[in-house]
């Protein structure tokens, strides 16, 4: 008698365990309305009554689960709905399902299982929409005035923090002070760790590279370099010069060019000059700005500059493929110039000055850089 008792009892805690493993967990959710129009809403949603489902695939745990073999599965809601003082609703959910299972040869009966948290979303996302777009509850109306003057109220007041700001960041470009950058005046001028002729080389920078100036001690200036590094160089080989934070552009900067370029590429050099003759040369092709061929520019000014500009490029490549650079104007009057790169970098570190470098320059013909070559 006392051992059937004790059966009793372990079928009576395996049940209850299963049947606990069964409810499965609830969902919440907090609502910014009053608990009337939310139970009111429930109401008309018939989450208060049970109904039947398709099939048990998709709305509960299918772990050991054959869906074939039940019938008639069925759901119902338990709900919580619990106000709080700041007038908003948080709605507790879980859903119970149940089928018939009826085995072959035996008794059926109904069976419970437990939601996969399907049933329960589902009914939340549908209170959402409910209340926001189909309750016509004048609390719920109410509520929903507030919200909307809250959110005009929020965007008013960012709104009036972004002006703030921006106001502030004008003021800061406007009034911040020039900056100042060191132009280096020969190649291969190194940048050191320390302000010492003793120190290690950073790294060895171009004629006309150009560093910002950080601080100045002595005959030595420290200047920004990149990844947030910095180096010193002797302030006698630089030349100092100033960038305005508003504006962005260079003090003395020059004017633009009367010619534009209009093609450029690297290919064996076709003439006589026997500086680059049989050698690779990079071909510029320039013509006047503006639409007219019978303008004649400072043709010399912008080949000096082109030249330049082109060897510090060259200079600074991973590979040096040519050996001169040639510029071919496409004017009325014509006219190409040849240099060797050798020649420029002396005129790039201020070894040659700019008469003495067009001295070693191929110009044909002469007569079209005549006219502008006392300029420079």
């Amino acid at each position: 008698m006392i051992r059937l008792r004790a059966m009793v009892s372990l079928v009576v805690i395996l049940c209850s365990a299963g049947l606990a493993q069964t409810q499965g967990v609830s969902q919440s959710r907090d609502y910014p309305f009053p608990e009337a129009p939310v139970k009111a809403a429930l109401q008309n949603l018939g989450a208060y009554t049970g109904s039947r489902l398709p099939s048990l695939d998709g709305f509960v745990k299918m772990e050991g689960v054959q869906p074939e073999d039940y019938q008639r599965p069925y759901y119902e809601y338990k709900i919580e709905v619990t106000p709080d003082a700041a007038g908003k609703t948080q709605v507790r959910v879980q859903a119970k399902v149940s089928a018939w299972f009826e085995p072959s040869g035996g008794t059926g009966k109904y069976q419970s299982f437990e939601s996969n948290g399907r049933l329960e979303s589902d009914l939340l996302d549908r209170l959402s929409e409910y209340l926001e777009n189909k309750s016509s509850d004048p609390s719920v109306l109410q509520a929903k005035i507030q919200q909307a003057q809250a959110q005009k109220e929020d965007a008013k007041n960012r709104v009036a923090q972004l002006q703030i700001e921006l106001e502030n960041l004008k003021n800061a470009s406007t009034s911040r002070p020039e900056k100042e950058y060191a132009a280096i005046i020969r190649s291969q001028t190194a940048l050191l760790t320390a302000p010492s002729a003793s120190a290690k080389a950073l790294l060895r920078a171009q004629a006309k590279d150009e560093f910002e100036v950080l601080e100045q001690q002595s005959a030595w200036l420290r200047v920004a370099l990149d990844d947030s590094q910095s180096g010193w160089v002797k302030r006698s080989q630089v030349k100092l010069g100033s960038i305005s934070a508003s504006s962005g552009e260079a003090a003395g900067a020059p004017t633009k060019s009367e010619f534009t370029i209009i093609r450029e590429m690297s290919s064996d050099f076709s003439g006589d000059w026997l500086p680059l003759k049989g050698k690779k040369a990079l071909y510029v092709w320039a013509r006047p700005e503006g639409s007219g061929l019978n303008l004649t520019g400072n043709k010399l000014q912008f080949v000096r500059t082109v030249f330049v500009q082109r060897y510090e490029e060259i200079s600074h490549a991973s590979q040096n493929s040519v050996a001169g650079v040639v510029v071919i104007f496409l004017d009325s009057r014509g006219g190409v110039a040849a240099a060797s790169l050798d020649n420029i970098r002396l005129l790039a570190d201020g070894s040659l000055s700019p008469d003495a470098f067009f001295k070693t320059c191929s110009l044909d013909p002469p007569s079209a850089f005549k006219a502008t070559r006392n300029a420079n």
